[in-house]
């Protein structure tokens, strides 16, 4: 009897044991930095802090990343993170027998705001914003199917959700509209979802109508002439195309104009599609309905899409007015955001090592100049007063620069990547905040925003 109650036990005792998947922590920084011995922990949602292990060593500039930890996570959901004396919010689910990547960026030894990105996607956005090297979506125009035109202008100030598709697709096409339809539902107020057509000789602004009211879809579909729709699909590898044969894509692109994200494949939209859309599906677009896709689904794209908007949402949640400062500046006096007060204020963080700051400078100057009621601020971001001045002056950037040397402002103000643009209204609260470079036609929507409140 012995004998068996062992077995039994020997059996059982591993099948006790916690799940557990693998969590790989990797940091990056807006410039080479280091990290001092620091404590990791994460909040498991509706429990307890739990240690993780410690974090040091030297910090590469993004793109570039390193990898700090990797060990064993009990599988779970965790809500936050802590990193030193930093607390901040996390979105992380740690899947039993799978890998799950953490990136936290980091700057002078500490975790920049905003800046923890859990999950392959949002790791390779947070990456993205760290670098501030993201690309410009061209100019463009499309049309709606009430003939409206859409340009990259007119949807300045709004996040994006793209799609290929066309009308007499039956395979993969009505898997994204499916998707689209659960989107529509669960997407904030500052999200556009647009279906593109990859026909448009065919998917008329007529035929769009009619399809979008065939499906109740209240979302917008666009199409243009041929050579328009080509080139809006450029940036993202997709041809024209008719029946079945073309490039499944979704694409995230920024308030600010930049392309974020961009999936291939089939998305999973499970059981949530309508009678109209499933009667539409060719044999073999039934069975990737019934497969899953390529696993990626709805909310892949939501928390995409919270990564995107994370840093700005999250400070302007905290109470919305623009932090006060006091800084030197590289004339000598000390300025005050207080200087400024009943003025709307652009405020530009940059540094002389970032290629998109020199970029984007000369179009500051130019642009907010030539608003008279709009004041630029253009704070350095820990470079010594005579390096600043140097890159002011190879610009021909007239104006003094207000001197961070040690970042507190930039954390402030959250920064997690150079350079960032804040626009503050005349009454000293937040509009909105651009990181990465500006262009002019986001720049120029911006101002007259800020003017016209």
């Amino acid at each position: 009897m012995a004998a068996v109650l062992v077995v039994v036990v020997l059996w059982i005792a591993p099948r006790l044991q916690p799940a557990t998947g693998t969590l790989v922590v990797i940091a990056a920084g807006r410039s080479a930095t280091s990290l001092p011995s620091s404590a990791l922990m994460l909040h498991a949602s509706g429990g307890d802090w739990v240690r993780v292990g410690t974090l040091a060593g030297k910090v590469p500039a993004a793109p570039e990343q390193r990898q700090l930890l990797a060990l064993a996570m009990g599988a779970g959901a965790y809500n936050g993170v802590r990193l030193g004396d930093d607390v901040q919010h996390l979105a992380l689910t740690v899947t039993a027998g799978q890998v799950e990547p953490l990136l936290v960026g980091i700057d002078s030894g500490r975790l920049v705001t905003g800046a923890v990105y859990a999950g392959n996607d949002d790791v390779n956005l947070g990456l993205g914003e760290l670098s501030g090297k993201f690309e410009p979506m061209p100019a463009f125009q499309l049309f709606d199917p009430a003939a409206t035109p859409i340009t990259l202008d007119s949807l300045a100030g709004r996040d994006i959700v793209i799609a290929a598709f066309h009308t007499t697709c039956h395979e993969t096409c009505p898997l994204y509209t499916a998707l689209f339809a659960q989107l529509a539902k669960r997407v904030p107020p500052t999200v556009t979802l647009l279906e593109v057509t990859t026909d448009p000789e065919t998917d008329t602004p007529s035929v769009l109508k009619s399809y979008a009211s065939q499906i109740d879809a209240h979302w917008t579909f666009a199409t243009g002439t041929v050579q328009g729709v080509t080139d809006f699909w450029k940036p993202f590898g997709v041809e024209l195309a008719s029946g079945d044969a073309h490039t499944s894509t979704l694409a995230l692109v920024d308030r600010h104009g930049f392309i974020r994200l961009v999936y291939r494949g089939v998305p999973k939209v499970g059981h949530d599609i309508g009678p109209s859309l499933v009667t539409s599906l060719s044999p073999r677009g039934l069975s990737e309905l019934a497969s899953g896709g390529d696993g990626w689904g709805a909310p892949d794209v939501l928390q995409a899409l919270a990564t995107i908007a994370g840093p700005e949402g999250s400070f302007v949640s905290a109470g919305g007015k623009a932090p006060p400062f006091t800084l030197p500046s590289t004339a000598g006096a000390n300025v005050s955001l207080a200087d400024y007060a009943g003025k709307p204020v652009v405020i530009n963080f940059w540094a002389t090592y970032c290629p998109p700051c020199k970029a984007e400078m000369p179009l500051l100057q130019k642009s907010v100049g030539s608003q008279s009621g709009v004041r630029l601020v253009l704070i350095d971001e820990g470079d010594a007063p005579g390096a600043a001045r140097s890159f002011l002056q190879s610009l021909g950037i007239r104006q003094a620069a207000l001197l961070d040397s040690d970042l507190a402002v930039g954390r402030s103000y959250g920064l997690s990547g150079l350079p960032m643009t804040v626009f503050v209204r005349s009454d000293g609260t937040i509009d909105r905040r651009q990181i990465g470079q500006l262009q002019a036609g986001v720049l120029a929507a911006e101002l007259s925003n800020l003017s016209s409140q």
